[in-house]
């Protein structure tokens, strides 16, 4: 039992330092573009909800508090790319969506992440690319479950 601990120690410590790597990497790469991961992300978010994307569905899928998101939307408005809006559905809940320029610059932004991306997975074969999406998807899986039983034996 000892060995098969000790074991997973050590995947556990791979583990983190290739996620701290691929978070140094996107910070690094956000930087050079003159924004940050969290805005590239919320900007990605934005992108593909196509314009009917609210502040709180921001906060679930990035993981950002409240005030986080706030403040990264606030400064995106002031650059004139994006606006909220009253949604009509939930008076509590704004929507965010694009300006032109605001869409502009995403795809812009987007386009040339993905470009990166693209061949840094390109750089792998297919079935290295499958095992990295399937065996992410297990951990968070795996992970979410344990953190909720956590919570539950509080």
């Amino acid at each position: 039992m000892k060995k098969k601990i000790d074991d997973v120690r050590k995947d556990i410590d791979a583990y983190y330092e290739s996620w701290f790597r691929i978070n140094q990497a996107y910070s690094v790469w956000a930087q050079q573009h003159g924004t940050t991961d969290s805005l590239v992300f919320m900007l990605y978010e934005i992108f593909v909800s196509a314009d009917n994307c609210t502040q709180h569905e921001l906060c679930r899928k990035l993981f950002l508090p409240k005030q986080t998101v706030s403040f990264l939307l606030s400064k995106l408005e002031k650059q004139g790319y994006v606006r909220r809006s009253e949604n009509p559905k939930d008076r509590r809940n704004k929507l965010v969506s694009f300006t032109t320029e605001g869409r502009n610059y995403a795809q812009t932004l987007l386009a040339e992440l993905e470009q990166a991306e693209t061949r840094a997975f390109l750089g792998m074969t297919a079935k290295e690319r499958r095992a990295v999406a399937d065996g992410l998807r297990s951990f968070a899986n795996a992970l979410s479950q344990c953190f909720l039983e956590d919570v539950k034996e509080l």
